[in-house]
């Protein structure tokens, strides 16, 4: 073998990591099919690499904990309901097709509380959160906080929803943080 070649290699023109995106995006569409038929915790870690075609080590490269990966999915599950929901008139549901994305919204919401009540848990679980904090008020207090700010956002009266949100929670995590 000539001196320099190397005895891998990748096709040329395209450059490392170019398809970081779309190998996430694929793995979000795996990982939330699996979730919405066998559940989060009927569903390892192994089957969601598998499914999506790719090793156990590529999946923890994009999502280290399961934890992690659950996070993504609904987020990104957000974010297409919300763009869906708020898209620009042309593109947005219509009808009926847009009152039921607004109660797929409301859904997300609740899942926001749960989500919430889970990362008080593992900060617990982690010996970071005071025994007695109210974690059911918390909870509750940040989602309506949320809905407080999006709407005075949508109305132009807040520039900006998360430097307010980060007010509150830094005041929680200052009273009940261990």
């Amino acid at each position: 073998m000539p001196t320099g070649t190397s005895t891998t290699s990748r096709p040329s023109g395209r450059p490392r990591g170019a398809d970081t995106a779309a190998r996430r995006e694929d793995i979000l569409r795996v990982a939330a099919e699996l979730f919405s038929v066998d559940g989060y915790r009927g569903t390892s870690m192994s089957r969601v690499a598998k499914a999506a075609g790719i090793s156990h080590t590529g999946l923890v490269h994009h999502f280290p904990t399961k934890d992690d990966l659950l996070g993504a999915v609904m987020d990104r599950r957000d974010e297409l309901d919300t763009a869906r929901a708020f898209a620009d008139a042309g593109d947005r549901p219509r009808g009926w097709d847009y009152v039921h994305a607004m109660v797929q919204l409301v859904r997300n919401n609740e899942a926001t509380v749960r989500r919430l009540r889970n990362a008080f848990q593992q900060a617990a679980e982690a010996g970071q959160l005071a025994p007695d904090a109210p974690v059911e008020a918390m909870c509750r207090l940040i989602v309506a906080a949320m809905d407080g700010l999006q709407t005075q956002w949508l109305t132009g009266t807040t520039p900006g929803m998360a430097d307010e949100l980060a007010c509150l929670v830094d005041a929680f995590e200052a009273r009940w943080r261990r």
